[in-house]
């Protein structure tokens, strides 16, 4: 596993630390945190690139948990013990050449804020020192060391009963399960470091390449669902017997381009190797035909697309709309009775909505046409009645279904 050469911002955070000691382990922690993040985002290549892949779940299991574990050895050492005792740290060495070689980079970037902070004072102590930040740090970093140490042992667990009893379905779901739990709470480690340290957390910046489980999740959503969508209306046109023969051809060639676009996106290199390969396979038949022969094909695509719907169902995603849709309701309820005493704030707040509904893209269709239908009305948005009409439609399909009190008697079933 080889690190990108785009370090900029480990630099810039690490050139903001005087203290030399607090700097190496700041710079430690971001290292077997990035390995970590990088290898539990292996999991999937790891698994669905080779023959059988589920036959080696233990061995790929150790091989992508193996940074998490690294990192939990390295926070135990640098986190004091619950009585107060700081363990010693440990001197581990990354094995696979991940050690960044950014000592000079660093000393020019701290030389650079040595000069222009020269000048500049701080009589009244607002500036916050490397041991206060640290030790900010560090409380949060006891946290995140027992989340992630309780997952990881809740998985062990689970994991090797499982394969015991043979049940490798349900050794891989939980695998996929803590995968994406770890790296969560791995990646809010790395945000917490970079802010507390430099003010700011930038995250294509923290771990070049990377992408947080949930920003995969959206985007693959998001990307998926404007092919189906896509997909879909061109199929209907090519199964309907009422189409005439230029027009069927015609949909059959967009849809051929539509799926080859989509592989050559970068959105593509996000799925599973296993989704991969089908859209692979769906665009080498497509290629080698016409709608006549590949009428079937098409009908094929159009149902596979369906089923990749079920990305809104990862726990990710769930716990992602869950909150966006109670967060966006509540505004809108407050926009909506401010309409009588403070309309003039009104389209602000419903403008607002809007744009955190975008984020929601492929959970439901006529959400989406809203939205897309309020990004059409150009200045008619800052009008009271519009903007108005707009939230509250916005606000019945954004509120979540009312669970249904049990029973009086309560009979359950």
């Amino acid at each position: 596993m080889s690190e990108p050469s785009d370090n900029s911002a480990l630099v810039e955070l690490l050139a903001g630390i005087a203290d030399r000691r607090i700097r190496r382990k700041v710079r430690k922690l971001v290292e077997f945190g990035s390995a970590a993040v990088r290898s539990l985002s292996e999991q999937d290549s790891a698994l669905y690139s080779r023959v059988n892949g589920e036959d080696s779940l233990q061995m790929i299991s150790d091989a992508v948990l193996s940074h998490v574990r690294r990192l939990l050895a390295y926070l135990a050492s640098v986190v004091p013990a619950g009585d107060g005792v700081v363990t010693q740290e440990i001197g581990v060495e990354f094995a696979t050449g991940d050690s960044m070689d950014l000592s000079a980079a660093v000393a020019a970037a701290l030389e650079q804020n040595a000069s222009a902070n020269a000048s500049k004072s701080n009589p009244q102590g607002h500036m916050k020192s490397d041991e206060e930040r640290w030790d900010a740090l560090v409380g949060e970093l006891d946290t995140m060391q027992y989340g992630l140490g309780s997952e990881l042992k809740k998985l062990d667990r689970r994991f090797s009963r499982a394969l015991e009893h043979d049940r490798k379905g349900q050794a891989l779901h939980d695998l996929d399960d803590a995968t994406n739990s770890l790296m969560d709470g791995v990646f809010a480690m790395m945000t917490s470091v970079y802010e507390i340290f430099l003010g700011h957390a930038d995250p294509d910046r923290m771990i070049p390449g990377y992408r947080d489980s949930l920003g995969t999740a959206l985007a693959v959503r998001k990307s998926t669902t404007e092919l189906r969508r896509e997909v879909q209306e061109l199929n209907q046109s090519i199964q309907s017997s009422q189409s005439k023969p230029m027009v069927v051809e015609m949909s059959y060639n967009l849809m051929r381009e539509s799926l080859v676009g989509f592989i050559n996106d970068d959105v593509y290199s996000l799925l599973r190797p296993a989704d991969q390969q089908e859209f692979v396979e769906f665009a080498e038949r497509m290629l080698q035909g016409d709608a006549t022969q590949n009428r079937l094909d098409c009908e094929g695509l159009d149902k596979y697309l369906d089923s990749l719907a079920v990305v809104s169902q990862r726990d990710v995603l769930l716990k992602h709309d869950l909150d966006l849709r109670q967060k966006i309701f509540a505004e809108l309820e407050d926009a909506i009775s401010l309409a009588g005493s403070k309309p003039q704030r009104v389209p602000a707040i419903i403008n607002q909505c809007f744009a955190n509904a975008e984020r929601l893209f492929g959970l439901i269709e006529e959400l989406d046409t809203l939205v897309y239908k309020w990004s059409t009305l150009g200045e008619k948005r800052n009008t009271i009645g519009e903007a108005l009409g707009m939230g509250r439609a916005l606000k019945r399909l954004i509120e979540l279904p009312k669970t249904p009190p049990p029973p009086v008697d309560g009979d359950f079933f």
